[in-house]
């Protein structure tokens, strides 16, 4: 049984890309050009999230509150939560998108599990964004570089798109899906694709 996995935010652990939706509410289709850029590798994912966080004008508390309420997570999260924690094996999240959606979504389900993200920083109806985990030596210049986190030389990884295509490839056991599966499936990177916790939790207990 593996020891320790770090697991994507956006998009795995949420049904969908809360970011994403965020910017989507609130710019249109704006911040799809930047997206785009980012996606084919013309800019970082921290040029990236500088540019869509500032596109992000007068959203007052209670719209932010609101959202942030309405992110949902996967069917099967807080059972996969529970059988990892009946394992002793250490889940750390990993997320190259906001801290403020995180930590407000694990206190809604009274949930202890250490994560690393973006600073968002919300004042005065406006928003900034800090990159406490930046790393100038970062293969894919990421807002938070995902392979420094990991201490580990053998650990599981599971994930859903463009941030997680690094570590992805370090990883000696990978859960992949949507955009992730995608890639691993065109470049033969060996991974189990799911739908949803519920076939993470039933991989893993073959496993045993």
């Amino acid at each position: 049984m593996i020891e320790s996995i770090y697991c994507d935010f956006d998009g795995t652990i949420t049904k969908k890309d809360s970011v994403n939706e965020f910017l989507k509410k609130y710019t249109g289709n704006k911040w799809l050009e930047s997206e785009q850029q980012w996606i084919e590798g013309k800019i970082s994912s921290r040029e990236n999230a500088i540019i869509q966080v500032n596109m992000l004008k007068n959203i007052s508390q209670r719209q932010l509150d609101d959202y942030i309420n309405s992110i949902e997570i996967d069917d099967y999260f807080l059972e996969f939560v529970e059988f990892v924690k009946s394992k002793n094996i250490k889940l750390t999240i990993l997320s190259d998108g906001f801290d403020l959606f995180i930590q407000k979504v694990l206190e809604r389900y009274d949930l202890d599990i250490p994560y690393y993200a973006n600073k968002l920083i919300y004042k005065n109806n406006k928003f900034s964004i800090e990159f406490p985990y930046y790393d100038e030596n970062c293969d894919k210049k990421a807002g938070m570089c995902k392979c420094n986190k990991v201490k580990e030389k053998r650990f599981c990884y599971i994930g859903d798109g463009t941030s997680d295509l690094c570590i992805a490839s370090k990883a000696d056991f990978l859960f992949a899906t949507k955009r992730l599966h995608k890639y691993c499936e065109e470049n033969y990177i060996k991974h189990s694709h799911f739908t949803s916790f519920r076939n993470i939790i039933d991989i893993l207990k073959e496993g045993e």
